[in-house]
């Protein structure tokens, strides 16, 4: 099953919101119901309460006659009137075209998400968007560090002169960088370019629009600068899990794409006296890259976030039996065979779907 995210513009002069329905959710739920009769597949209303209302649905694919099952379906959410995730949209589209390997990688880690059942906001569990930002925090503030590894950016063992993102952060790179002679080191600003307009729903709240938007020249420019071959898949994969289950301080620091290489990862501390974050609790923080003031990991309650962490801790520990030579792995009570296991066989392993509360019961009934 494919993902599709669509945002429905309104016409100017048009407003969905009324004083007594600020959001549009009265609007979205009409629509809701036209999108049933019209044959659309478990369609979701759920998340109409939510700051921006969101749709999700299951449309069937006509052109695919011998699609069966979950492949006959596409997987889409619909947003209305909601310009910045149109500007969201474009940035991550920026940032897959730059390297192929964040595709791939955003790929592996939407679908583990999804199978290990944390992949649902409406559940207290992270949006695929949450996991992006994740991974593009991630690619941005990580370099080379030698032997086909890598290290985050701010690691003194590399001088800074020779200092090189996985990605760029198209946020902060100096614009004129891509140009220069080649050799010149990675550049970015003291300060991010503003082009600001006023955010559609918090009255008092502006956003920042700016993103550096290459055209196919500076496109093509910055995937030179930026390839992906020399990358291990396996290695990224391991490392990003091993980040985000051992490495990154959630007591100090914030998941953010406004971490640069000058300033350093995003404080908490700074989040909480500006934008009234919660400060020192051991939980995910994920600041989104234009309403700054908003934490995409809002949405995490109780022992979730420990959960996740978990879940990053167990897709590590699968890779680093790989790595380590070992046959067999032991997992509560099933035992793999490590020996020859493919590269496809091990994603497969770490995106196994969780046990659903039947086939747990199922499997301690067989075992009594």
């Amino acid at each position: 099953m494919s993902d599709l995210d669509m945002c429905l513009q309104i016409p100017d002069g048009v407003s969905i919101t009324t004083e007594e329905d600020p959001t549009g959710s009265n609007s979205m739920a009409k629509l809701a119901q036209l999108l049933e009769q019209n044959g659309m597949k478990e369609v979701d209303t759920c998340r109409l309460t939510a700051r921006i209302p969101v749709i999700k649905f299951n449309c069937p694919k006509p052109l695919e006659d011998d699609a069966e099952g979950e492949n006959a379906l596409m997987e889409c959410d619909l947003s209305m009137h909601n310009p910045l995730a149109v500007l969201n949209t474009g940035l991550l589209r920026s940032y897959a075209e730059i390297n192929p390997v964040s595709r791939v990688l955003a790929s592996v880690i939407k679908r583990w998400a999804k199978a290990r059942d944390i992949n649902n906001p409406a559940r207290h569990t992270l949006s695929s968007y949450g996991y992006i930002l994740m991974l593009l925090h991630f690619l941005t503030f990580h370099q080379r560090s030698g032997n086909g590894l890598v290290a985050p950016l701010n690691d003194k063992s590399v001088a800074a002169t020779q200092v090189m993102p996985l990605l760029p952060n198209l946020q902060w790179m100096d614009a004129a960088w891509p140009t220069m002679n080649p050799g010149t080191p990675y550049k970015e600003y003291d300060s991010m370019p503003k082009n600001q307009i006023k955010h559609p729903l918090e009255e008092r709240a502006n956003v920042n629009m700016y993103f550096y938007r290459p055209n196919a020249a500076m496109l093509s420019n910055l995937q030179r600068l930026f390839p992906g071959q020399d990358l291990s898949l396996g290695i990224l994969l391991a490392s990003f899990f091993r980040y985000y289950a051992f490495e990154f301080d959630y007591k100090r620091h914030v998941v953010s794409l406004h971490s640069t290489m000058s300033q350093g990862i995003v404080e908490r501390e700074v989040k909480a006296e500006l934008d009234g974050w919660r400060n020192y609790s051991a939980a995910l923080t994920i600041e989104d890259p234009f309403e700054t003031f908003y934490d995409v990991a809002h949405v995490l309650r109780g022992g979730y976030y420990h959960r996740i962490r978990r879940e990053f801790a167990l897709a590590y520990s699968k890779i680093a039996d790989i790595a380590a030579g070992k046959t067999t792995s032991v997992l509560g009570d099933k035992t793999v065979n490590l020996a020859n296991l493919s590269g496809m066989e091990l994603i497969d392993w770490i995106c196994e779907p969780l046990a659903t509360e039947k086939e747990e019961d199922s499997i301690a009934q067989s075992a009594t």
